[in-house]
C-alpha cells in the first residue's frame, strides 16, 4: 500500500528502501509474477501428440504432427560410431585413438567417445552392433525361408546366409562403404575380435550363430580338430575378398567387378569349401559321422 512521507508526499513502499534493497523488492515482485502468471493449454485432437489438456508445444496442426526430433546424444553416437569404422578401416584398430575419432566427428571435447562408449572396446562393440544387427535381421529371414522350402542345411544356402547380408552393406560408385574393411581390421586382433565382435550372446549375432552351428553339422564327416579351422577358412575367404572389392572400389571403379558378379563368385567358391574332404579324413575313419563337437570358443568378428 502507499503511503504518506512527510515532506514527500505519497510514496510507493520500494521507493523508501535503499538501493540495494529496492533491487530485491524487484526481484521478489519478478518471482511472484512468473509463479502466478497463467500457464497456457492446448487441447489436442483424441490420439494427438500429448490427449486432452497437453500443454502447448506448437502453434499449427502440421507442426504438431511431425515427428518429435531424435536426442542430441543420438545423432552424436552415430556421427561417431560411423567415423570410428571408417577410421579403424582405413589406419587400423590401433593405428586411430580415440580423441582423434571424436576430433573426426565434430566433437571439440576430448572425451567425447569415453562420454558415450566408456572406452575403445565399447566404441567396436557399438559399430558392431549398428551394422549387424539390420544384417542379422536378413540372415534369420533367410534361414527361416531356407528351412521353409527343405533348404536348411544345403551348404550353398548356408554360405549365402553368411555372404549376402554382409554383401548387402557394401557400397558403390559414389556411396563408399567401410564396413568389410573394419571387419577385415579387427579380425586381424584375434583377442579383440573375440571381446567385442562376434559373440554368442550378443542378440546381433543370432543368425550367424545359428548358420555356424549348421555348418558344423554339415562338417561332422571331417575330424573334430578340422572342423572350426574350416570355418575360420571360409569366414575369412569371404571377408577379405569383400573388404578387397571395397577397398578397390574406394580407390576408383574403373575395371573394378560388379558387386554382383563378385557375390556370386564368392558364394560358389564358399560352397566349394563346405564340399571338399580334408586328405587326412581316410586316415581318421572312426570319425567320420561324429557328432558335432561342443561349442568352440570365438576367435574372429567377422560374421
Amino acid at each position: 500500500m502507499p503511503a504518506f512521507v512527510k515532506g514527500r508526499g505519497w510514496r510507493l513502499p520500494h521507493e523508501r528502501l535503499t538501493h540495494v534493497g529496492q533491487k530485491w523488492f524487484m526481484y521478489a515482485v519478478l518471482q511472484v509474477h512468473v509463479l502466478t502468471r497463467p500457464r497456457i493449454w492446448c487441447r489436442f485432437p483424441a490420439g494427438g501428440d500429448g490427449g486432452d489438456n497437453s500443454p502447448m508445444t506448437s502453434s499449427t496442426p502440421e507442426q504438431r504432427s511431425r515427428p518429435a526430433p531424435a536426442p542430441r546424444a543420438d545423432g552424436t553416437r552415430l556421427a561417431i560410431i560411423e567415423c570410428a569404422e571408417r577410421l579403424y578401416a582405413e589406419r587400423g584398430v590401433n593405428g586411430v585413438s580415440l580423441r582423434e575419432i571424436g576430433a573426426a566427428a565434430g566433437q571439440r571435447n576430448t572425451g567425447a567417445v569415453r562420454y558415450h562408449f566408456g572406452s575403445k572396446a565399447g566404441l567396436l562393440s557399438a559399430v558392431f552392433e549398428h551394422r549387424m544387427s539390420p544384417a542379422n535381421g536378413l540372415r534369420e529371414r533367410m534361414l527361416a525361408a531356407a528351412d521353409a522350402e527343405g533348404r536348411g542345411m544345403d551348404p550353398r544356402t548356408l554360405v549365402e546366409a553368411l555372404v549376402l547380408p554382409l554383401a548387402e552393406l557394401l557400397g558403390e560408385p559414389g556411396r563408399p562403404s567401410w564396413y568389410a574393411r573394419f571387419l577385415a581390421q579387427t579380425a586381424a586382433d584375434p583377442v579383440l575380435a573375440n571381446a567385442v565382435g562376434y559373440r554368442p550372446d550378443s542378440p546381433w549375432t543370432s543368425g550367424a550363430v545359428k548358420t555356424e552351428q549348421r555348418i558344423l553339422r554339415h562338417l561332422r564327416r571331417l575330424p573334430e580338430r578340422l572342423r572350426r579351422q574350416r570355418f575360420l577358412l571360409l569366414v575369412g575367404f569371404f571377408t577379405h575378398a569383400l573388404a578387397d572389392w571395397e577397398a578397390q572400389l574406394s580407390v576408383g571403379p574403373d575395371h573394378l567387378t560388379s558387386r554382383q558378379e563378385l557375390v556370386e563368385h564368392v558364394i560358389a567358391l564358399g560352397a566349394a569349401m563346405l564340399a571338399v574332404d580334408s586328405p587326412q579324413t581316410a586316415d581318421t575313419a572312426g570319425t567320420v559321422g561324429a557328432p558335432c563337437m561342443e561349442r568352440p570358443e570365438y576367435e574372429t568378428g567377422t560374421v
